[in-house]
């Protein structure tokens, strides 16, 4: 059962306004939160348990939504308050079609979002076993997400933006947009998802100012740094060691049900302990909204303690439901 001061904080973060940047900056109206990254399109059954080769499985529950870590992101961060905006490109196709309604619905601003007449769009098959709420996903990339262009629309929106999401995808966009942020003291995020690291991301992730990573990644760039098995690293240490290595505003460490650790550059480290795990369901999309939630907080002005917390309630609600983006700030799931 979440605590009273848990809630609180939630509806606090839908109250998420603009942080002022600059009077040039505020002439035309701006986006707290601008994510780059490839838009997927979810279909999710809930199962008894994962089937063995061959197995025929009756499925519990299916539901059909919006997926992508960073696409999540940026609609959770929405729902909170946030004006938000997400570039990417999908096909003409059903998916796409679903994915950029979707995107309307959550009041994402599609303005940077591009559309390939013609091309596919990303999907994903998801099972999600309800008694462990563990998944496996087979993903098809589609044609269209390649086919990204950088537009000058994306750099006016990056260099009025208040923060930056983005996980390495579409990197040549990425790096582009990451000088327009550096030029416009614009905030960069980096997301990096367990099986996630490849060194083509590590640049990225230097030049972020907040980097939340997963605990295998983590591991992965401790591993690629020191040549040395992360094994023995408890989440603290590992945490410690991103800081020193990065030297970023915040780096923060996330392990499932174990919860999460930051360290601040001002050198302030703190756990935060995961809430509502014991009463997950589905845990998909579990990271990317404690990514979303934590940018509301950013957006809002909260401290980093305070960014963590409401991510960690957030996310803890979402796996109560089925679904990359099953909660809502009203108390609702989907």
């Amino acid at each position: 059962m979440m605590a009273a001061t848990s809630c609180c904080a939630i509806e606090r973060a839908v109250q998420c306004t603009l942080i002022e940047k600059s009077p040039l900056m505020l002439e035309c109206e701006t986006l707290d939160l601008i994510g780059i990254g490839v838009s997927v399109w979810d279909s999710i059954c809930l199962v008894p348990s994962l089937p063995a080769p061959g197995e025929v499985v009756r499925a519990e529950r299916l539901v059909e939504g919006i997926g992508g870590g960073v696409t999540v992101a940026i609609a959770m961060a929405s729902r909170l308050g946030c004006r938000a905006g997400m570039v990417d490109c999908v096909g003409d196709d059903s998916s796409g079609k679903a994915i950029m309604s979707r995107l309307n619905v959550e009041a994402v601003n599609t303005d940077l979002m591009q559309v390939l007449p013609g091309g596919t769009t990303s999907v994903a098959s998801i099972w999600s076993d309800s008694r462990t709420a563990e998944r496996t996903i087979v993903f098809v990339p589609g044609t269209a997400c390649d086919k990204i262009k950088w537009q000058e629309a994306i750099f006016e929106a990056v260099a009025k933006a208040r923060v930056l999401h983005l996980n390495g995808r579409h990197p040549e966009i990425c790096h582009a947009a990451v000088e327009v942020a550096k030029a416009n003291r614009t905030l960069v995020s980096f997301d990096g998802g367990a099986y996630r690291y490849r060194d083509e991301v590590v640049p990225l992730m230097r030049a972020s100012d907040v980097v939340i990573v997963a605990r295998q990644f983590a591991e992965s760039h401790f591993e690629a740094v020191t040549k040395r098995a992360a094994v023995r690293q408890n989440l603290a240490a590992l945490t410690a060691f991103m800081a020193e290595d990065l030297r970023c505003e915040v780096v923060g460490v996330t392990d499932g049900a174990r919860g999460s650790h930051f360290v601040s550059s001002a050198g302030k480290s703190f756990d935060q302990p995961a809430i509502g795990s014991d009463e997950a369901l589905d845990t998909t999309g579990c990271g990317d909204t404690f990514h979303g939630a934590f940018l509301a907080g950013m957006c809002q002005g909260q401290d980093w303690a305070s960014c963590a917390q409401l991510a960690a309630e957030v996310s803890g609600k979402n796996a109560a439901g089925v679904g990359g983006l099953s909660y809502q700030p009203s108390g609702k799931t989907e």
